[in-house]
């Protein structure tokens, strides 16, 4: 057993470095990204920021904000120009306005025929041509990194291209499997329907992960774990364990960005221990499959289990319960019902119900 232990703190410890079999999402450090200079830049003092803050706070008219930040781009690109090797406050504005522009495209998803976000649910896949918009986007980080801001500077912007490419759907539309990333090679453009342009938008991928350690998925299995309650004509307490495929690192994050995705979880099977706190010779035991938890709604209705303490063995019960559910927390109406009538009346009937749990262990990589 200690020797299981010892090597379950190996894994653990060497996912705090870069992602492992088994992990801890919220200590991954793959999932963090890299410092970035431009967020907290340097040269650039009140007046300036005040100028900055006033240019997002107009950004409300998608057309007429491209002119602008275009314009803008334009004056300090060459201002950026001339000092190109040194660090300067012109630089600072040049890149925090190109990642105003790079959002707001991504934010349109379509502009003149130009597909920036494929997740864009105003698009029509049938009329998706070609990754120009993608590789505009990609080649819009080529320039940030170019400016060398800095070194962590410069891994942030390969880590927010990956992120890009995840949360667009550029990554899913680049072929129709994704055995080019899992082989680690770019095939032939005349095979497996690669267009010049995705297998640019492919290899710059791969470069970018290359030369970090960041992890752009966000899906993971995890085993979860947590403490319950329920409070009926008497009150329970107890813990649960369950299995969970989860679609976030952050349990309180509701969308994601650009694709409008529901941050969800499901505990593909799960199990709770509750003792009753005035009796505690009463006892439930719960399973449950296909528990869904998504942003503000708590869906468990294949959950069965076992009374123990008011008969001589447990006695089988049904138990669904719909409510409430945001981030670790939950809260629910659950109706009880007894399957054996003899014992019917001695056993709960409505339930309100209330939890705390998160996917702590994470199983497997990032995919």
């Amino acid at each position: 057993m200690k020797k299981i232990i010892f090597i379950i703190l190996i894994l653990i410890t060497k996912n705090l470095q870069s992602q492992s079999y088994i992990g801890i999402p919220f200590l991954d450090k793959c999932k963090k990204r890299s410092g970035c200079d431009v967020c907290n830049p340097k040269f650039i003092n009140a007046k300036t920021t005040a100028y900055l803050d006033s240019i997002e706070t107009v950004l409300v008219a998608p057309e007429q904000d491209l002119i602008l930040l275009d314009r803008e781009i334009i004056r300090y690109g060459k201002m950026a120009a001339i000092r190109m090797s040194e660090l300067t406050q012109e630089k600072e504005v040049y890149a925090r306005l190109m990642i105003m522009k790079i959002k707001l495209l991504s934010d349109i998803g379509i502009k003149n025929g130009i597909v920036y976000n494929i997740n864009n649910p105003n698009l029509d896949l049938t009329e998706f041509p070609d990754f120009n918009g993608v590789n505009e986007i990609n080649d819009m980080f080529t320039e940030l990194i170019s400016l060398n801001i800095s070194e962590t500077t410069n891994k942030s912007f390969n880590e927010l291209r990956m992120t890009y490419m995840i949360r667009s759907g550029a990554f899913d539309n680049i072929a129709a499997d994704d055995s080019w990333y899992y082989d680690k090679k770019i095939p032939n453009p005349s095979k497996n329907g690669f267009s010049k342009d995705k297998i640019n938008a492919a290899q710059l991928f791969l470069e970018d992960e290359n030369s970090t350690n960041y992890v752009p998925f966000d899906d993971y299995l995890g085993l979860g774990v947590g403490g319950v309650g329920a409070i009926g004509k008497e009150t329970w307490l107890g813990f649960e364990m369950s299995y969970d495929v989860s679609n976030s690192v952050n349990p309180f994050s509701l969308v994601k960005i650009m694709s409008n995705e529901l941050n969800t979880r499901i505990s593909l099977f799960g199990s709770s221990f509750l003792w009753n706190i005035n009796d505690r010779s009463k006892q439930d035991l719960l399973f449950n499959v296909l528990n869904l938890r998504s942003p503000y709604l708590n869906l468990n209705l294949i959950q069965f289990g076992l009374h123990y303490g008011i008969a001589d063995k447990g006695k089988w019960l049904y138990r669904p319960e719909i409510g409430l559910s945001y981030g670790i927390f939950k809260v629910s109406y659950s109706y009880n019902l007894t399957f054996d009538k003899s014992v019917r009346s001695q056993t709960e009937k409505s339930l309100f119900t209330f939890g705390i749990s998160y996917p702590l262990v994470r199983i497997g990589s990032y995919n």
